[in-house]
């Protein structure tokens, strides 16, 4: 370390004055902060663990308690936590993940039991809505990063049972009205992270694990349906424009903010969009046959992934630099 500072002392020409300054800056210890995190991720992890046992044992259905124990128990599993994170300032990030994932497992044994008859979006998007209020006064990135996986999964699993979907696997065209319900949600799911920090009162100051979960769910849902859109109607223009829109909006935010983590999932959506209109319409379209589509298709893959790799790390090195 003394010939780096020796070197910037030199190089930038610094007196002796900010010479032992730069030396006591770098000699000073680090603040001894790692007992508080090392609790912080403990409470974290517990939280975790518990409210994974409380969906398990609901999925479970053991015959040996009865019904009344379980609802009694699951709904302490909701109110405890609640009430800890209203008294102890300091359990309650901890305490409301805790109280997330108890609140799934309570809506889980209640369709479970009483069979509503209600489909399996129905159950998340009541989890999110329930949930929305103390995510949005705990002001905590990894309690909304929880959130967005909820929606994200209740999202995913309504436009399951939708008509895009549908008409995809009876090989019918979908309508532009169905590609738009298919893509507009997802654009939302992914704005809605970038849109944390400017929440007045209830702000999030930093949410990089929810912007990484928006970004990835966004790019999955894109991907997969334009991919599929494209293997099952070759010819279908739409849904591949669509999914490209969204995965060069994606990445140009990505590089614009530097999110190098976000940029990396787009230039990978993007390598799979095009790769696949390639193979569907050139390679299998041009009469070529196999022996020849997959060698030049695999030659493309390794073309187009190394680039992008090699484009990553030059950019990676040039933000350090």
């Amino acid at each position: 370390m003394s010939d780096s500072i020796y070197d910037v002392v030199h190089r930038y020409g610094l007196d002796r004055a900010q010479a032992a300054q730069l030396w006591d800056s770098a000699a000073a210890p680090p603040p001894a902060q790692w007992p508080q995190r090392l609790w912080r991720i403990l409470a974290w992890v517990s939280a975790l663990l518990l409210g994974a046992g409380l969906i398990f044992w609901v999925a479970a259905q053991w015959p040996q308690q009865t019904r009344l124990f379980k609802l009694y128990l699951l709904q302490a599993a909701v109110a405890v936590p609640v009430l800890g994170a209203l008294c102890l300032p300091r359990v309650r990030a901890a305490a409301l993940v805790l109280a997330t994932l108890a609140l799934g497992a309570l809506l889980a044994f209640v369709g479970q039991t009483y069979q509503t008859g209600a489909d399996a979006w129905q159950l998340f998007a009541t989890w999110a809505a329930l949930a929305w209020l103390w995510v949005l006064v705990a002001r905590n990135g990894l309690l909304w990063a929880l959130w967005w996986c909820i929606a994200a999964a209740g999202l995913a699993l309504w436009q399951g049972t939708g008509h895009a979907w549908a008409a995809l696997a009876h090989a019918q065209p979908p309508t532009w009205q169905h590609h738009a319900s298919f893509l507009l949600p997802w654009l939302a799911l992914w704005l809605g992270p970038l849109a944390l920090p400017r929440l007045g009162p209830v702000a999030v100051p930093s949410a990089p694990i929810a912007r990484v979960l928006g970004a990835g769910a966004a790019l999955l849902a894109w991907t997969s349906y334009a991919c599929s859109a494209v293997l099952v109607h070759g010819g279908m223009p739409l849904p591949w424009l669509g999914g490209c829109l969204g995965v060069a909006l994606v990445a140009w935010q990505a590089w614009r903010w530097r999110q190098m983590l976000v940029l990396s999932l787009a230039l990978l959506a993007a390598n799979i969009l095009w790769l696949t209109w390639v193979g569907r319409n050139v390679l299998d379209g041009a009469g070529l046959g196999e022996q020849l589509a997959f060698p030049l298709l695999t030659l493309l893959t390794a073309a187009s992934v190394g680039w992008s790799a090699h484009w990553l790390y030059r950019l990676q090195k040039e933000g350090a630099a």
